[in-house]
């Protein structure tokens, strides 16, 4: 009996579900109405560098393919390799993001957490 029951449980359990794997978690500088989330791949060819910009959103990243050097705001240089994750504050000014490769390209995918008012999301600096 114990087994037939085991044996219509094993049937009746729901089918193996996939697995999420958590890549980082990333504490908001100040809170924020978010009204949509914007998602960017953004690609780097070798060597490239986006250059000094400012966003009025938070934005998260996950680097997707390569490895980046990386400044945000007055923080140290740090380098961000493949499934690692990002962060740039809203009003922060990003001094650049360089691919580390010279010989292959590096994408980042990226979230923008928009508000109403944000219809801008990235401002390119002198």
């Amino acid at each position: 009996m114990i087994l037939s029951l085991l044996a219509a449980a094993a049937v009746a359990a729901p089918a193996d579900i996939p697995v999420r794997e958590p890549l980082g978690a990333v504490p908001l500088a100040a809170e924020k109405s978010v009204a949509r989330v914007e998602m960017n791949r953004v690609r780097f060819k070798p060597g490239q560098v986006m250059p000094r910009h400012v966003h009025p959103a938070p934005v998260v990243c996950l680097v997707e393919t390569g490895s980046f050097a990386a400044r945000i705001g007055d923080e140290p240089e740090r380098v961000h390799a493949k499934d690692s994750v990002t962060y740039e504050p809203a009003g922060v000014v990003v001094q650049y993001f360089r691919n580390l490769s010279t010989t292959e390209p590096a994408t980042l995918v990226c979230s923008f957490l928009a508000g109403g008012d944000d219809h801008t999301l990235s401002t390119m600096l002198p």
